[in-house]
This record gives C-alpha cells, structure tokens and sequence, in this order.
C-alpha cells in the first residue's frame, strides 16, 4: 500500500496527465489553418502592400492574390476579393488561376530540356516537326518560335479575322493547325523582328508532344512542376475540366455588373497554364538554385537575341527590361476575364508574383500592382521615379491630315465580296449612309474611315484595335483585293470575287 507522500506524487502525476492529454486536444480538435491562408498582418511592409490591392479588397468584387519574394522565399502572401461570386468564395494566396501568357515561360523551359538532353536543336527547321506548317522560303526554327522571330501570324488575330469569338467559341489545336496549313504568308522574315506571336509557342508544344510522345501536360508534371513541387500547377488541355480551389474569371457586363468571362482553349504552350502565386514563388526560386534545367539552361532562357534592328527585348518566354534603375525579367498575361504577371528583380534576388481574375478595364494591370509593391520593398534600391517637374512643353502635335474621303459614287467601285484563303473568310464591303461598311461572319459591321486614295482604316477587327486597309487594282485600274496591315498582322491578303465566288473582278 503506498504511503501519503506516495499518493500525492501519484494524485500530481494524474493531474499532469489530465493537463497534458486536454492541451493535446485544444490544439488537434482546434480548426485547421486553411491552406494558402494568409500571413500575420504584423509582417514588414503588410499593411503598405494591402493599399495597393485595396480596390479588390471587398465582397462582391473579384480580386487578385499576391506573393512577395525575397531570397526564394515568400516573406508576405495574400487574396484579396472573391474567387467565385456566385457561392462568395474568397481568394487565398492557395487559390488557382488562369494564368494566360505567364504559361511560355514554362514551355520554354521544357523546350530547353529537350535541347539539354540533345533530343532537340533550337535550329532545326520547325517542319521537321511540324509538316503541316507550309514552307514559306526562310526556314523556322525553333528558336524563332520561342524569341517571336518566326514572323508566323499570331493565332489569336486569325481565329478572331476568321469570325470565332474568343471565350464565347472553343478554339482547339487542331483549329491552330488548320490556320498554320493555310499560311500563304508572313508578318516578316525569320529572325529579323520581334512580333509577338501566340502561335510559336503553340506549335513548340507540339514539338515537345511529337518528340517524346508526352503531352506537354504530361511532359512538364514530371520534369518541372513535380521536381519543384508545384503541387497546384498544371497545363489545363480541355476547357471543361475542373479544377479544385479555381477562381473563376469576370468582367464588367453592359450593365456594369460582374459577368463571367472564361477562356475556352483546348490547346496548351502558349496559354492555358493554372497556377497558384505559393507555386510561382518556387518556380521563381529555381532562376536561383537551378533545380530544373541547371544554370546553363537558365542563363539562355533570360538571353535575347539581338536582330538587325537592335536587341530584342524578349528572350525566351520572358521580357527583360528595367524599372527604375534596376534589372527585371518579367511576363504578364492576359485572357478572358484573367490578368497575370510575375516580375523578377535578380540582383536584388526579390519577385513578385500577382494572379487576378478580372478583366482591369479602366484598373491597373497587375504588372503595375507589382511594381507598387515593388516600391515599397525596394524603396531604397530603386531611382527617382519620372518625374514631369521642370521638364520642357512638349511640342504642340501635328493636326492629324485630313481624311481623303472619296466623293460617294466612287465608293461604290469598293462594292463587293472578298476572300481570304489563309482564313476561309469571306468580308463584304457595302456604301452606307455615305461612308464604307464591312461586314462579316459573326461580328457586327464596320465603317471604314477614309485617309487617303483606295486608303481606309478599321477601327477595329477582332484583337486588330486599328487596322489600314489598302484596295489593290490591276493594270487598268480595276479593283482586285485589298490588304490588311495592323499593329499585329502585316500584308493580309484578300482578293476580289465575281457575282459566282470566284476569284476575280
């Protein structure tokens, strides 16, 4: 029988015991931090960071999340506003996105894997792969499809030109090829301008499919994101898939309220990619540690070529630029209802990554989200903003020439139908009300505005914001076709058909 003092100890012991076993249970029975939650509000620069996304920080309004990244690591992370308004879901620094143009980089650097593993050249012609791309004089390679230097038209400007709309249509690879097979021309020469275009890295995903016999799904889940673990990353193939934690993506309807606005590409390489700003930081990471694609690799994907005009500002997948003095190595995206960026500081080993799934019409992009936040942490690093104090009038802008407008009945000889084989499009040019009007499949009529002889411009034509259109005639003066040129399309052909739709006057 044990003795008083005995009892005690034991009755202490059993009460420590008690103690002990209700501590555990407060602290395994307690709410789990919910995945991607949010930093305390007491880290550096916190409350400095919420006034830049303050505009989202509310229900009832989309938003973006943001991870700031100094040395490989997040040192601040937030949501701000709804991932999906329909069911008030708000967005974490967990929360998945559409990421758009952020997705090149990525299939750049599978691109670049394969030339580490010697199973690709950067300057094997593109048709050894790609047959259906038709031979247009200068080879493409590979590397001008991942620099822009391929002067291949950009596939987004041709399936809008072709009457799809974008997110309202499915746009699929097999549509891309289609377009690629009918190509009778380029913006330019390989290798001597930089043209961004969406159908490069289309076509470089297909290059990765057709070498290794892996989607580039597949292909980057096993040698980018898994060894990096980017749990959350993946190349979505099929518009309708569902995707867990995904924000959905809005804009402004017509009557101010929010609408959905959702891409539908069943195509990867150039877009397509969903993410995570907790995955970006670690794909950030490895520009430093060189987990995938070791340093060779890295330092080619941030080298511009330099093209007969100067340096390009584009390397592969990634801009680089300056801001303020310091180096950056940048991207943004932009699709349907999602605006992206991740801006890369190197020498100051600092990033920051910004996802939103807002149309920002009439809002700052998230490109300028970043570099506000970026003033805040590098306050010290970076040089005197512009300023316009003290800096001399700029010269009065010259009056715009007055447009050239022909008297009505000569418009009448525009009259008529014309085809585009590259689109299998057909437009239609009518006199209405005195001026020129363009019809076409799917897409409201436009009046041209005349600037000079057989000279008018589109106000807008598909992703074209504005367009000139020159007629072409024939040794007798008649009319024949005519040409596009824009900001993104260069010497597009149409030519005149007769009243049985063939070509002709």
């Amino acid at each position: 029988m044990p003795t008083i003092s005995q009892r005690d100890r034991l009755i202490r012991a059993a009460r420590f015991a008690v103690s002990a076993v209700a501590l555990a249970c407060l602290v395994l029975c307690a709410p789990p931090r919910a995945r991607g939650a949010d930093p305390p509000r007491s880290a550096p620069h916190a409350a400095a960071v919420d006034r830049v996304f303050a505009q989202w920080d509310k229900p009832g309004s989309p938003g973006c999340a943001v991870a700031v990244i100094k040395d490989g690591k997040v040192v601040y992370k937030r949501g701000y506003g709804r991932a999906d308004l329909d069911h008030d879901i708000a967005i974490e620094a967990g929360t998945v996105f559409h990421a758009a143009s952020l997705s090149k980089q990525f299939t750049a650097m599978a691109v670049m894997l394969l030339v580490a593993q010697g199973k690709v050249s950067l300057d094997d012609d593109v048709r050894r792969y790609v047959p259906e791309l038709p031979d247009l004089g200068d080879p493409i390679t590979i590397r001008h499809l991942l620099h822009h230097t391929s002067g291949l038209r950009d596939q987004w400007v041709l399936v809008t030109m072709a009457g799809v709309r974008l997110s309202d249509d499915v746009v699929t690879e097999d549509d891309v090829l289609q377009l690629v097979s009918r190509m009778k021309g380029r913006d330019a020469r390989p290798g001597d301008a930089f043209l961004y275009s969406n159908t490069g890295y289309t076509l470089a995903a297909l290059v990765v499919r057709r070498v290794t016999g892996l989607s580039l799904r597949a292909f980057a889940e096993a040698n980018i994101f898994a060894p990096l673990g980017m749990r959350q990353t993946r190349f979505r193939e099929r518009h309708g898939e569902i995707v867990a934690r995904h924000a959905y993506g809005y804009r402004r309807g017509p009557d101010g309220a929010w609408e959905l606005r959702m891409p539908n590409y069943d195509l990867v390489g150039p877009s397509n990619l969903l993410t995570t700003v907790e995955d970006l930081a670690r794909w950030d990471r490895n520009f430093y540690d060189g987990t995938v694609g070791g340093a060779a690799v890295l330092a080619q994907m941030q080298t511009a070529p330099t093209l007969s005009g100067g340096p390009s500002p584009y390397a592969m997948g990634l801009f680089r630029s300056e801001y303020r003095g310091l180096r950056v190595v940048e991207h943004d995206g932009r699709d349907a209802g999602y605006r992206s960026h991740l801006m890369r500081f190197p020498d100051q080993r600092f990033s920051v990554a910004c996802l939103c799934n807002v149309a920002t019409e009439g809002a700052e992009l998230p490109g300028e989200l970043a570099r506000r936040v970026a003033n805040i942490y590098l306050a010290d690093r970076l040089a005197p903003a512009p300023s316009g104090g003290g800096a001399a009038s700029p010269a009065p802008a010259a009056s715009p020439p007055t447009p050239a407008i022909p008297p009505a009945p000569s418009l009448a000889e525009y009259e008529g139908a014309y085809y585009s084989i590259e689109i299998d499009a057909t437009y239609r040019l009518a006199v209405g009300e005195g001026s020129l009007v363009l019809s076409r499949r799917r897409y409201p009529a436009t009046t041209l505005g005349p600037v000079a002889p057989d000279t008018f411009i589109v106000p807008t034509l598909g992703l074209l914001r504005s367009a000139t259109l020159r007629f072409a005639r024939d040794s007798a003066g008649r009319v024949i076709g005519f040409t596009i040129d824009g900001d993104r399309i260069r010497n597009f052909q149409f030519v005149r058909l007769r009243a049985d739709g063939t070509p002709g006057r």
